[in-house]
């Protein structure tokens, strides 16, 4: 047991490091040995419901969405986002001071793009609120959007879900809907190996 342990903590710290030296600790995923589930759940603008995410089925909270409608005196602003619970984390660009609570967007991957330690330019692990999309209603009723999801695309984003003290990175597919003004959570995958990477997308 103890050289199991030795084992599995040396290939852990030897991640680590890969990840520092912006290394892939992974040249690809491993497959069939992917956790996938159809989600369908929808956040919807004027609703107290939101949507609470157990991804490992432990019986813990990994992530839940939120909505927040700020006004100032550029007009109002509908905020959709999503914020990690305890040590889960997911990929963003940095705070932005010019938003609500420093909040920033959330990065969307292309599809079947690794998912691993690796950073792009002006992206973030974090573990804060950060939009999905967001609504603004100027003073004079004109109407914009930012964020991955303005586009009513399907936009998929990366996140590291923390278990037993080892992370596993998996996918969030979210999209928006103008006319009903609703997120929906289209479906989710993580890794069940950790520290393994997965594919955005990739559902076995």
């Amino acid at each position: 047991m103890i050289k199991l342990r030795t084992i599995h903590s040396f290939f852990i710290c030897i991640s680590l490091l890969a990840c520092e030296n912006n290394e892939e600790t992974y040249s690809s995923p491993i497959a069939d040995n992917i956790h996938y589930k159809v989600d369908g759940r929808s956040v919807c603008s004027g609703s107290p419901e939101q949507i609470e995410l157990d991804i490992d089925n432990d019986g813990n909270l990994d992530y839940l969405t939120f909505t927040v409608l700020h006004a100032d005196q550029d007009g109002d602003h509908l905020y959709f986002g999503i914020k990690p619970i305890a040590n889960n984390m997911i990929k963003s660009s940095p705070p932005n001071e010019n938003y609500y609570l420093d909040m920033g967007f959330i990065q969307s991957e292309e599809y079947l793009d690794l998912i691993n330690c690796e950073l792009k330019n002006d992206q973030i692990w974090t573990s804060g609120r950060n939009t999905l999309v967001l609504r603004h209603t100027e003073s004079e009723c004109s109407i914009w959007y930012e964020g991955s999801l303005q586009f009513e695309t399907e936009e998929i984003v990366a996140i590291k879900l923390s278990k037993l003290e080892a992370t596993h990175y998996g996918w969030l597919r979210f999209k928006f809907d103008k006319e009903s003004e609703c997120v929906t959570l289209i479906d989710y995958a993580y890794n069940l190996n950790p520290e393994a990477p997965i594919k955005a997308g990739q559902k076995d």
